[in-house]
């Protein structure tokens, strides 16, 4: 089943790849194709958490009130984590070495990564929301382009680099 869905990704890749192998190299061009799949399905488990599940009053927890779009981000961010990794190590950054404890420590960058992603996408997230007045599920697609730029600098020369031994 894996194997088959890794040969279809694939496949999807190389089909699209030649109308953008002008611009862009296969790596960067495999992190946008399998990063906004998986942008993607965050932006939708935050949308539809947001606005149909959680109550827009908020949560209140421990005697706070938390926003709904804050727990919505967190609950989404936790459920993009394990695709996030599978896709980047296996189609974007796949030249990259493979073993075990090497996929364990990309994994902890990896987690490192996107948990500072996470923190930048509240922080930009609250700030839209806050200083400029825009609907939360407007907002968070702003700041997962701006937190997908950095991130991609930072799996391609911190997690997933080449010359790591």
């Amino acid at each position: 089943m894996i194997s088959l869905l890794n040969k279809g990704i694939e496949s999807f890749l190389k089909l699209f790849y030649p109308i953008f192998k002008k611009w862009l190299a296969y790596d960067v061009y495999a992190y946008l194709a399998v990063g906004a799949i998986n942008t993607a399905l965050n932006i939708v488990l935050f949308a539809v958490l947001y606005e149909f599940i959680l109550p827009k009053a908020g949560w209140p927890i421990g005697g706070y009130n938390i926003a709904s779009y804050t727990i919505a981000l967190f609950i989404a961010f936790l459920a993009t984590i394990p695709t996030g990794f599978w896709l980047s190590k296996n189609f974007a950054f796949k030249s990259v070495s493979t073993g075990s404890k090497k996929t364990a420590k990309q994994l902890f960058k990896y987690i490192l990564v996107v948990g500072q992603g996470l923190g930048s996408d509240y922080l930009i997230l609250k700030g839209l929301i806050l200083f400029f007045n825009m609907e939360p599920t407007v907002a968070k697609i702003f700041s997962t382009a701006i937190v997908l730029t950095v991130n991609f600098l930072l799996q391609k020369y911190f997690t997933f680099k080449k010359s790591e031994v």
